[in-house]
């Protein structure tokens, strides 16, 4: 199971290297994920229209994002498409997340260090849960176009 080479696994699924028993493991880990992801503590908006629109938008960027992944492998060799799915996206959500989690530790140090009054500024201005919500929206956004970009760089041949 490759768990950052992205371009090492583009290669292996072009060549037709990824098992079924390969797609199960990324499958599997896939569902523990998702299992945990469910059962952990959820992002605490300060209104619940916040959690409302989070929850609206998330969902259709999935439907969208997935269909529009979806057609881009129907455009092309149209195989394989679950298997490609969860081992590519599996890989680019990994990085996507690493790349993430750095750069909110990066704005929560740039936040730490600033003076108190530029702090403030910034806080009121962008807003504990408008930032949240668009960093985490823009996050997803990015997810979808970089799969969308592994599917149309590497199609199945």
């Amino acid at each position: 199971m490759i768990w950052f080479n992205l371009k090492k696994l583009e290669r292996l699924l072009i060549q037709n290297k990824i098992t079924e028993s390969i797609s199960y493991q990324y499958l599997l880990v896939f569902l523990v994920l998702i299992t945990l992801s469910t059962n952990a503590p959820e992002t605490d908006f300060s209104h619940y229209g916040w959690e409302i629109s989070y929850i609206i938008l998330e969902l259709l960027i999935t439907i969208v994002g997935t269909y529009l992944v979806f057609k881009v492998n129907s455009d092309g060799e149209n195989r394989d498409f679950l298997k490609r799915y969860f081992s590519l996206s599996f890989v680019n959500g990994l990085r996507l997340v690493i790349f993430y989690l750095v750069l909110r530790l990066i704005f929560k140090i740039i936040m730490f260090v600033i003076p108190l009054d530029l702090w403030h500024s910034v806080n009121d201005f962008l807003g504990e849960d408008a930032g949240e919500f668009f960093f985490d929206i823009i996050f997803s956004l990015i997810f979808y176009w970089l799969l969308m970009s592994s599917f149309k760089r590497y199609p199945v041949g």
